[in-house]
């Protein structure tokens, strides 16, 4: 949070009005809204870990994913412009993997890369980070019964 300068406080009190100069933000400081998300591999799952398992291809629809992430997302609504998906994953079947060591409140979602490969992550819009948490190769079964 920026402090205010007593100089802007006593000149509002004296006159009543702002300064223009006060009502405007400086250039040097930018919008925290023009920051685009930063990336971050902290939650990433790596018994779920199938990034060398991807073709050429899928590997690098995958940086060009999160590149996109990294340089142009900067709010949720973002994601639907840059047609990145937001797809949720609930926590049933093989998916209940991808929720080990995350917070109850953290909710999954993918992107689909190409067939069966998947991003798997989640994302806090008020700090813009997208956690990845696994990148797989192969398709998770919602259904498969353990025994």
């Amino acid at each position: 949070m920026i402090d205010i300068p007593d100089e802007v406080i006593r000149s509002v009190k004296d006159s009543g009005e702002i300064l223009q100069t006060v009502a405007e933000m400086p250039q040097e400081l930018e919008a925290p809204e023009a920051n685009p998300y930063v990336i971050s591999f902290a939650k990433y799952n790596e018994k779920m870990c199938e990034i060398l398992l991807l073709n050429s291809n899928k590997a690098r629809k995958a940086i060009e994913i999160l590149k996109t992430i990294g340089t142009k997302i900067r709010s949720t609504a973002d994601y639907q412009r840059y047609s990145v998906d937001r797809l949720s994953v609930f926590n049933k079947g093989e998916y209940k993997k991808l929720y080990n060591g995350l917070a109850e409140d953290e909710e999954l979602k993918e992107v689909k890369l190409q067939q069966e490969a998947r991003i798997f992550y989640f994302d806090i819009e008020p700090e813009r980070t997208f956690y990845v948490v696994a990148i797989t190769q192969n398709h998770l079964e919602i259904n498969k019964i353990r025994r």
